[in-house]
C-alpha cells in the first residue's frame, strides 16, 4: 500500500493539485492509513453483507447472479448505514 500512496501522492503534486503544508513523507504516510481504513471498512462491509445473506438467503447459491444482486443492495444498505460511499 506504501507504493500506491506514493504514486497518488507524487501524481498529486507533479499536477499541482495539492499545495503541502507538512512534510511530504507524512503526506504519503497519512494517505496511506486512510487507504488502509478505508479497505478495511470495505471489507467490513463485505464480510457483514455475506453473512446477512447466508442467513437470510440461504437458498441463493453463492457467487451466483441473483447472490450478487442481493450482495450489492446490501452492502449499499449497510454502507449507507455507516455513512460510507462504495465505489
Amino acid at each position: 500500500m506504501a507504493v500506491i500512496a506514493r504514486k497518488i501522492a507524487d501524481a498529486l503534486l507533479d499536477d499541482e493539485l495539492i499545495d503541502l503544508e507538512l512534510e511530504e513523507d507524512r503526506f504519503v504516510f497519512l494517505l496511506e492509513s486512510f487507504l488502509l481504513k478505508d479497505l478495511r471498512i470495505e471489507d467490513e462491509i463485505d464480510e457483514e453483507a455475506t453473512a446477512w445473506l447466508k442467513k437470510h438467503r440461504a437458498h441463493l447459491e453463492e457467487g451466483s447472479t441473483e447472490w450478487e444482486v442481493q450482495m450489492d443492495r446490501v452492502k449499499e444498505e449497510l454502507a449507507v448505514a455507516r455513512g460510507y460511499v462504495i465505489r
